[in-house]
């Protein structure tokens, strides 16, 4: 056994002198290639980052394709997506929306801003640069950050982001989230404004610094109006300030990713062609049709000489059943951030209820004109006859009849923001003005107004709030 021992120690002493020596013979950078920098470029990381937040965060299935189907655009069909329109969403299921959310989108722009921040403490040359750096990713944090709030309600922010000396971090209140995304725009815009270089890598304005400047004031005025419920005194106001002070003034500079197709492809189209579980629902295809609106071609592709969308409790194939058309999942469907359109159905809403002693009503309807000619435009389906006719119309509705004008803003703009977020926040913050009829199917039926928080954070955050079902609501969806 000694011998056995001695042997084993003498081995152990020349693995001990040879890691000693190490240190005299072995290059210590002879695994780093020089064409492959330890740790990505800032414009890199923003190209990635704009990629995921188109892809996941704002147009994710998880989120665009799930919230379109609770608002009655698109049915669900089969699997998950007719579960989906059954209201049946667990903690589960969002689960990979939460993740990619946080440890890719925010966490990416979170580097961005810490990068741009050194260069902005560094040399004249460099700030420059930082500082458009900061203001992108500042307007991209903001945005997430809303997307996020706006279906969880609390979510984690100021203790966020710290990696392995926080992995439970606190969760802010959905009042200080808002406050944060108001005060990051301003940041953003005053980054934007200090700058005189073009961010490269940015695939959507081409790193220029007054579109994105355009893209913040859009995102404030958004943010402010979902306050209407908790502040409708100010939340009006802002909001047309906000616009007025220089917001997205066209279609050509909406704040939207294109991707290019095949095999960089719109998360909806990728969705449909490996799964194909949702078609046109009837509520959005029998509302175009009855308007005879101009928008059905392009939200639409039959599958016959007709356009058929699938009401709650259809039993059929789905042979005869229109699916989503080249608007929202065609291989190079644009997703929408925040765009013109939506800017002109602010303000007429703002308008209409601040009220006639400050904007009179013909500002309102011309707004709402404006509003719905911007979305035709977009999609190259204006119709100038049909819009004349649309446009007389409106203006014989009697000034007071307060509550048509604005059931016809909403219905209106929930036709233009065909499967993005913003109709179901607009449909939980004006109570429903449109009349949707929940799905008699549905484990409940009425429309959830929430997302649950998802397994892994109840599981692993004991700082996670309690939440009883998907029902419950937000802190600005205040019920009346």
């Amino acid at each position: 056994m000694k011998n056995i021992n001695f042997k084993f120690i003498g081995i152990l002493l020349l693995v001990v002198l040879a890691l000693g020596s190490c240190k005299k013979w072995i290059d210590p950078n002879v695994n780093i290639s020089p064409d492959a920098p330890p740790e990505a470029d800032i414009s890199t990381i923003l190209s990635y980052a704009e990629v995921n937040m188109a892809y996941n965060t704002v147009g994710g299935n998880d989120l665009a394709r799930v919230t379109a189907i609770w608002m009655q655009y698109i049915a669900g069909m089969a699997r998950q997506s007719r579960a989906e329109q059954n209201y049946l969403w667990y903690n589960s299921d969002d689960n990979n929306l939460w993740a990619s959310n946080y440890s890719t989108t925010m966490a990416d722009l979170k580097k961005i801003i810490e990068k741009a921040d050194a260069k902005i403490a560094g040399a004249p040359a460099d700030q420059t640069v930082g500082h458009v750096y900061k203001g992108i990713a500042e307007v991209l944090l903001a945005n997430a950050l809303g997307v996020t709030t706006d279906v969880w309600g609390d979510i984690p922010y100021s203790q966020a982001f710290q990696g392995s000396t926080n992995l439970q971090p606190g969760f802010d209140s959905q009042e200080k989230i808002y406050t944060t995304i108001q005060d990051m725009l301003t940041d953003a815009i005053s980054n934007l404004r200090l700058t005189t270089s073009t961010a490269q890598r940015d695939f959507i304005y081409g790193g220029d610094a007054a579109l994105w400047t355009e893209a913040a004031w859009a995102l404030k005025a958004r943010y402010a109006l979902h306050l209407s419920k908790i502040d409708p005194a100010n939340a009006y106001k802002n909001a047309l300030a906000m616009i007025d002070s220089g917001a997205i003034a066209s279609n050509a500079d909406d704040l939207q990713f294109v991707f290019s197709g095949m095999p960089y492809s719109n998360p909806f189209f990728n969705f449909e062609y490996e799964r194909g579980d949702v078609q046109m629902h009837s509520t959005l295809i029998d509302t175009l049709i009855g308007r005879q609106d101009p928008r059905l071609p392009a939200y639409a592709d039959p599958s016959g000489p007709d356009f058929i969308g699938a009401g709650f409790g259809y039993t059929g194939d789905g042979s005869e059943i229109a699916w989503p058309g080249v608007a929202v999942a065609y291989e190079a469907s644009p997703v929408q951030f925040i765009t013109y359109t939506e800017l002109l159905f602010i303000k007429a809403e703002a308008k209409l209820k601040i009220g006639t002693g400050t904007y009179p009503m013909s500002e309102v309807k011309n707004d709402l004109v404006a509003a719905v000619t911007a979305s035709m435009d977009k999609w190259g389906v204006y119709d100038a006859t049909y819009m004349t006719f649309y446009d007389a119309a409106i203006q014989a509705i009697p000034d007071a009849a307060v509550d048509v004008i604005f059931t016809e803003i909403m219905r209106q703009k929930w036709i233009a923001m065909y499967c993005q977020l913003e109709a179901y926040n607009d449909w939980r913050r004006t109570n429903n003005v449109i009349a949707l009829t929940a799905n008699p199917d549905g484990v409940k039926v009425e429309i959830p107004r929430r997302y649950p928080y998802p397994v892994d954070e109840v599981t692993y955050n004991s700082n996670t709030p309690v939440v009883a079902d998907i029902w419950q609501r937000v802190w600005w969806d205040k019920a009346k």
